[in-house]
């Protein structure tokens, strides 16, 4: 069978035939990110003799009508659309009017169809959705068997829309077959910590055990970790690098969670002399100084921390699980071996005040890891926090384009504004970001000319969004 995988473009901007704009790149400052979950869709049905087609809409930055060019000349026999809770409302759009000019299967998958699929299905014209984890559930789709018959589907019957079974996730991961990333335009997918220059991300694990109220991890992959060997992820960091990639980021919501997986992982790198520089998240709770020292040896240059508040409350009413002492000591612990860090901190949780806030900020500049990111509080569909803001009137919107929270707020509590919240996040970036001796470091770390454009670039977006 033809099929044909899609990351949408948007269709906000100027128009098309009166109704279309040309679409944005999902980016972050400098970044564009790979669209490795469709790849890994595309592995298994390459896997099966079908034939499979990747359009990454996003990242090479191409138009509606272009787009649907491709479409026709590929003739598929069934579409499957990446989608998120922004975008949701846009890509339901493109749903429409792709639908509107040819005849085939089409269908969303992604987390936020998995947690909301009655609600995404009623605001669509989709055939199906794909809740859960979809390898398999796409393949029995791709062979044509009847809805009926599929695990990990809804789907629409005449006017109804009708559950299946769920499916169950897959217990052993090694099992899946290595992303198609052939299919993807792998040099457009860039970020400012590797100079410019392309980047792979691998997922080495799915599921999450933490509690954390503002995420859905668990309500999509599972509330425990279930990991790949460390010997299949170094055979696919091994197949990344003869790609000629050398920047590989590890998406996985703590990658630090086995410390005796970590170290078998970096062992691997080390004994076998695989030159690739890697980023990570984690979380302060689930390191040590021989982790972290194995892990710069094998070529760890970024963790990512979620430190998310400076006010203990704050953490503990998040059902975050750590201390404002465990964020401390692991700061100072990955400066002491070398690492450079992103600290993520969250304004608007359960509890926040100005007060607070100020706090946040101050912990920022006091913990001064090499970056940070603010974001506002967003209660997306699937968590706690979605459930506890409706119940108490915080939620001002279910429109799905607002809960892109870097431009706005869709929450309010009871002492603070959706405004504030906006104006909040502004004068934290502002307060640790435009100080002269962290800019005097920044400066200090540019390599090369390309490495100056590409922080010069971040730089600029950054300070526009202030």
């Amino acid at each position: 069978m033809k099929v044909l995988l899609i990351n949408p473009p948007s269709l906000k901007g100027d128009i098309y035939m009166k109704e279309i704009g040309r679409c944005g790149t999902k980016t972050v400052a400098n970044e564009v990110w790979p669209q490795t979950g469709l790849a890994c869709l595309a592995a298994v049905l390459e896997k099966d003799s079908h034939d499979v087609k990747i359009i990454d809409a996003m990242a090479e930055n191409i138009l509606f009508n272009e787009m649907l060019i491709g479409i026709k000349k590929f003739n598929p026999e069934l579409i499957v659309m990446n989608t998120s809770t922004p975008t949701f409302t846009n890509d339901a759009a493109i749903c429409d009017l792709i639908k509107k000019e040819i005849k085939t299967k089409i269908g969303f998958v992604g987390t936020h169809v998995s947690v909301l699929p009655e609600r995404s299905m009623k605001k669509s014209n989709a055939d199906f959705l794909i809740i859960g984890e979809a390898e398999y559930t796409l393949k029995e789709l791709a062979n044509n068997l009847p809805f009926d018959k599929i695990k990990g589907i809804c789907y629409r019957e005449d006017t109804e829309i009708k559950f299946n079974q769920s499916r169950p996730l897959i217990h052993d991961l090694d099992e899946l077959p290595f992303p198609s990333r052939h299919l993807l335009p792998n040099d457009k997918y860039t970020m400012p910590f590797t100079s410019g220059k392309p980047f792979a991300t691998i997922i080495p694990s799915r599921g999450c055990p933490y509690k954390c109220i503002f995420c859905r991890s668990g309500s999509v992959w599972g509330k425990y970790a279930r990991m790949r060997s460390p010997e299949n992820v170094f055979n696919e960091m091994k197949k990344v690098k003869e790609m000629g990639i050398d920047y590989i980021t590890f998406m996985a919501d703590t990658f630090t969670i086995n410390k005796k997986w970590t170290l078998r992982l970096c062992e691997l790198i080390i004994e076998n002399k695989l030159k690739v520089s890697w980023l990570c998240n984690s979380r302060v709770d689930t390191i040590d100084e021989d982790m972290l020292r194995s892990m710069k040896k094998a070529g760890c240059i970024l963790i990512s921390y979620g430190i998310e508040s400076g006010d203990q409350e704050i953490l503990d009413l998040s059902e975050k699980g750590i201390t404002i002492q465990q964020s401390k000591r692991a700061v100072e612990l990955t400066k002491k071996i070398g690492i450079s860090m992103v600290g993520y901190y969250i304004i608007g949780l359960p509890g926040e005040t100005w007060r607070t806030i100020k706090k946040t900020i101050d912990f920022s500049r006091e913990l001064d890891t090499d970056y940070v990111e603010f974001h506002i509080a967003t209660p997306f569909p699937g968590t706690k926090f979605y459930e506890l803001a409706k119940s108490k009137g915080w939620l001002l919107s279910e429109d799905w384009e607002d809960f892109e929270e870097k431009d706005s707020s869709v929450l309010c509590t009871d002492k603070l504004s959706s405004e504030d919240l906006i104006r909040a996040k502004k004068i934290a970036m502002r307060s640790f970001y435009f100080r002269p001796l962290k800019i005097l470091k920044y400066m200090k770390k540019i390599k090369n000319f390309s490495d100056f454009k590409s922080k010069l670039s971040a730089g600029a977006k950054l300070l526009v969004s202030f």
